[in-house]
């Protein structure tokens, strides 16, 4: 009873950090260009040798921003794509609906209507409509 608590609980752990990683991406972005302030600067900044711009890294933080948001839209749109493709499916399933039938299954229908349509056309026709009695 003590072991599957203990997995019940790991597993909710577990799936609480993977949440929070999620989340916290964008500020994981931040704390990483606060920390290695001095190392962008002077190696990744796409202007370090243009000094008078005062860059100070944050044109490598903006891609990095960048990039975070084109993957997470990205993953959205995969998932939104892969919702819909699913929902499609289960809403028309290839076995409710069937394109294919043979020229003789058309035949038979088609006689088939026309006989029935013709029996109960004339037989409605002769009941209802009867020429008036004159006298």
């Amino acid at each position: 009873m003590n072991l599957i608590s203990n997995s019940k609980r790991g597993l909710a752990v577990f799936l609480l950090l993977l949440t929070s990683v999620r989340i916290l991406v964008v500020p994981v972005v931040y704390l990483d260009f606060e920390l290695n302030k001095e190392y962008i600067i002077k190696n990744l900044c796409e202007n370090r040798f243009k000094p008078e711009l005062q860059c100070n890294g944050k044109c490598y933080l903006a891609k990095q921003l960048h990039k975070v948001a084109e993957d997470k839209a990205s993953k959205e749109a995969d998932r939104q794509e892969q919702s819909f493709k699913k929902l499609l499916e289960e809403t028309f399933h290839h076995e409710n609906f069937v394109f294919s039938p043979t020229f003789e299954s058309v035949i038979l229908s088609v006689q088939n209507n026309f006989s029935y349509k013709t029996s109960h056309y004339s037989t409605l026709t002769t009941s209802l409509f009867r020429p008036p009695c004159l006298g």
